[in-house]
């Protein structure tokens, strides 16, 4: 015979011993939770984020430090400084649930509890934690986290949140499951604990599954162990989308303001992923560079279209006439200035943001697209300007200018 932990005690079922195995891991994880001491310790990076919470585990890679919002891994060559307080919990090595695969029950729905009987709900739902019915259990959490301030305190409260989580996680609730780790956040005192929880929550609204990563999740430290990455890649994404969809960039505060606001949102990963931005930043920049690039190539396919409307109505004696190529010729000759303008003060950008290897990459294609700029500024060859032709009688090669003349 065997015992099926609790959070009451011990009792025996030798007929189902493998499911006592499974759900002594996940309610022994909830026991884990349940004893977590107050925030304590606190980790400062290079960058300046603070990670506060517990320190248990460290060596000369890495400090974990676990909090409301679960377990951060901060490798140590991004950290500043340490400050510790207070008791460590040891670390319960394989700490991981093995629950059986079981069809979704029907969905949680509150239970109405009256105040003075607060006790005997919380009875009534460690009773069916332990049991394995999370429909029973949420619904008596769920009615426990009805309960105003006064009557289900703070520390209850965590302690609820964190089960309710998992029993949305085993009946395979993502949404509800989401709704409840957003009430968690609710409940962090420090900024960093309720970003990282509402990332959570955002992760499974937008999956729509308890499946992140590739991995089925079954109680809450999992999802804050796969929904970190799955969160700091979309800082990521977020940060490239900004840098693609930047304009101006021939103007270089304009260039450098893009870099930073793009480099910025990637930060916010840090939250997420100690030391996820320095990591990725390359990868920003590289989307800016090649916003650069294809703004070149964009205006050499419009100088290409239009320089031969400008060279056959070269020769215009009236102001209308004038304007009208005018208008043409201007948009034409920014659009070229505009991207050689961009392109040159690539080099002197790319060294400044430590992206030089970057440079060094593109090149040999900025130094073709300056050329072909270079040469859309003239006429082509062989034009002809009312003397001949251009390519028979002079070496200067003739630049497209704007027409002035008297009263224009």
């Amino acid at each position: 015979m065997c015992s099926k932990a609790s959070m009451f005690g011990h009792r025996c079922d030798g007929a189902r011993r493998r499911r006592a195995f499974g759900l002594a891991a996940v309610v022994g994880s909830l026991v884990l939770a349940l004893a977590t001491p107050a925030l304590a310790d606190s980790v400062v990076t290079k960058t300046g984020e603070t990670y506060t919470g517990t320190i248990i585990e460290e060596n000369a890679k890495e400090v974990v430090l676990k909090s409301i919002s679960g377990k951060k891994v901060i490798p140590r060559n991004i950290i500043e400084k340490i400050e510790k307080s207070g008791a460590k919990p040891t670390l319960k090595p394989g700490d991981k649930p093995q629950t059986d695969d079981e069809p979704p029950p029907p969905k949680i729905e509150p239970v109405k509890v009256d105040p003075g009987k607060a006790a005997d709900a919380l009875k009534q739902a460690r009773s069916a934690l332990v049991a394995g019915d999370w429909v029973k259990a949420g619904g008596w959490l769920e009615g426990l986290l009805a309960l105003d301030q006064k009557t289900f305190k703070h520390d209850d409260r965590v302690r609820a949140t964190g089960a309710l989580i998992t029993c949305y996680l085993q009946i395979k609730d993502a949404v509800g499951a989401a709704k409840a780790i957003a009430r968690r956040a609710q409940l962090a005192q420090d900024l960093n604990d309720k970003r990282r929880l509402l990332g959570a929550a955002e992760a499974l609204r937008t999956l729509r599954s308890v499946e992140v990563g590739g991995k089925t999740l079954s109680r809450f430290e999992e999802v804050l162990e796969a929904a970190m990455p799955w969160k700091a890649g979309h800082c990521l994404e977020l940060a490239k989308q900004q840098a693609k969809n930047a304009k101006r960039l021939n103007e270089r505060a304009q260039l450098d303001k893009a870099a930073d606001q793009a480099l910025k949102a990637l930060r916010e990963a840090n939250i997420y992923q100690p030391g996820y931005s320095g990591e990725h930043e390359q990868e920003v920049i590289a989307v800016l560079i090649d916003n650069l690039l294809q703004g070149g190539r964009a205006a050499i396919a419009h100088c290409e279209k239009v320089r031969p409307q400008l060279t056959q109505t070269r020769n215009l004696l009236s102001k209308p006439a004038a304007s009208r190529w005018n208008a043409i010729a201007r948009v034409y000759l920014s659009k070229r200035a505009i991207a050689e303008q961009a392109l040159k003060s690539l080099k002197s950008f790319t060294i400044k943001y430590k992206a030089s290897d970057l440079y060094a990459q593109h090149e040999a294609d900025i130094t073709q697209l300056l050329a072909e700029l270079d040469d859309y500024q003239y006429y082509p060859k062989g034009t002809p300007f009312g003397y001949g032709w251009y390519g028979g009688y002079s070496t200067q090669r003739m630049k497209i200018q704007l027409r002035r003349f008297s009263g224009a």
